[in-house]
């Protein structure tokens, strides 16, 4: 391979440090990569073969290491730290499960429980906070226009509010999947 920055190994080690050091912001985080991917770049000869890529990965430091050295220099920046995957359950359960529950008039309550708990939590950074918000709040939306668009279409009966339901879950299940294997990766044993 005559690009060394192109090699999957080195594609693969950037793309995993951007990943572990995803609580920095954005400008910072891309900083680092950019700095890594020159510093590869220039330790590395044209033509380097498997062996000297990984060689000049090792000694670079895993992944893991070189985020949180870059996470330790930020003030104000905490790393990102799994939490009881009960309580990551249950707030996931909760995301999906208040759709259903607007019928009751509980849904807003859980939904609410639910993006406190999800802004409380130590697993996910801002930005897959401010996707679970809005995924777990997205029913305030969906619902009233699913449910406007199957009136207009016909009437509104028992099978459409099901629909309107069943449309609504769409997006919090999505969010709450996200967000599952978001908080999956920092446990050791997850793949």
């Amino acid at each position: 391979m005559s690009n060394a920055l192109a090699h999957p190994l080195v594609r693969a080690y950037l793309a995993s440090v951007d990943g572990e050091a995803a609580v920095l912001s954005d400008d910072r985080r891309r900083d680092l990569v950019a700095d890594l991917r020159e510093h590869i770049e220039s330790v590395l000869p044209q033509g380097a073969d498997d062996a000297a890529i990984q060689q000049a990965l090792d000694q670079l430091g895993t992944p893991r290491e070189i985020a949180a050295a870059a996470i330790a220099e930020e003030p104000g920046v905490s790393p990102l730290q799994p939490e009881n995957s009960g309580r990551t359950t249950l707030t996931l359960g909760m995301m999906v499960l208040a759709t259903p529950f607007w019928v009751l008039g509980i849904g807003l309550v859980l939904a609410v429980v639910a993006a406190v708990r999800i802004w409380r939590s130590t697993a996910w950074t801002r930005r897959d906070k401010r996707l679970g918000t809005i995924c777990v709040l997205s029913p305030l939306l969906v619902i009233p226009a699913a449910g406007a668009l199957f009136a207009y279409a016909g009437g509104l009966g028992i099978a459409e509010l099901i629909g309107t339901f069943l449309i609504a879950m769409v997006i919090p299940l999505a969010g709450a999947i996200r967000l599952g294997r978001s908080a999956a990766r920092l446990h050791p044993h997850a793949a």
